[in-house]
């Protein structure tokens, strides 16, 4: 009985990505953050501050504007093409404040991981060090944080696809860092490279995070659209009661 009771409850959980929608809003709105951390890792700046305060609003605008985008489409969708399939009973209307606890939920999801990872440096390493290997071991741990959290969202609603995209953020972000890692002992061993170093390392840890989001975003719009798919062949038609 107890398995049975907690079945149904992960595919309770799991309705809302029962038709693929949220992992292409979420996969989206990554390669839309992987395009800035890309450009402005390769794109000359007058001076740091200049180059830092642009990236940080850049990044911040998006999220807020990205997530909100894609909850008013999601809500859309769902209730044109979701709802009418396979149903769905709408509770209260969601008020300004709940939907603000949703983007601020959204937007601690995608800064959070890397505030922890550089306030762990700081703890374990000195700054030097930190500038050192932060290319190296940003998208490692970006990656495993982002893996493990798949994990368990894929467990606690029991959708296997989920844990295989946890294993392949895992692998990208490995991937990455190794090949920063080679990237960096390249430049290191490379007479006549003059760029500073605190720009080159933080530029570096801008294209590989970049290149880790822009994965796991194309990953999660493969993942969604095979998810439609299938949910559309399962459903091709409205429902419509019987007269």
């Amino acid at each position: 009985m107890d398995v049975k009771i907690n079945s149904a409850l992960k595919r309770a959980r799991a309705y809302w990505f029962v038709d693929g929608f949220t992992e292409m809003a979420a996969g989206g709105l990554l390669i839309l953050l992987a395009a800035i951390l890309l450009f402005s890792g390769n794109a000359p700046q007058p001076s740091f501050s200049y180059w830092f305060l642009s990236v940080a609003g850049e990044i911040v605008i998006a999220k807020l504007v990205g997530i909100l985008a894609a909850i008013l489409i999601l809500w859309w969708l769902k209730d044109h093409f979701t709802y009418p399939r396979t149903g769905f009973v709408r509770g209260k209307q969601l008020t300004a404040a709940q939907v603000f606890v949703i983007i601020r939920n959204g937007f601690l999801f995608l800064f959070l991981p890397i505030l922890a990872l550089l306030i762990v440096s700081l703890l374990i390493a000195s700054a030097n060090n930190v500038l050192d290997f932060m290319p190296e071991w940003f998208p490692v741990g970006l990656g495993l944080i982002m893996a493990v959290f798949y994990l368990l969202a894929g467990e606690w609603m029991g959708l296997q696809r989920f844990r295989l995209l946890a294993i392949l953020m895992a692998l990208a972000g490995i991937a990455i860092g190794l090949w920063q890692f080679a990237m960096g002992f390249q430049a290191n061993t490379q007479p006549g490279i003059l760029q500073p170093l605190v720009l080159d390392s933080i530029n570096r840890t801008l294209t590989g995070l970049g290149f880790l989001l822009l994965i796991s975003g194309l990953a999660l719009l493969v993942s969604g659209f095979v998810t439609f798919l299938h949910y559309r062949k399962e459903n091709p038609t409205p429902y419509a009661e019987e007269s």
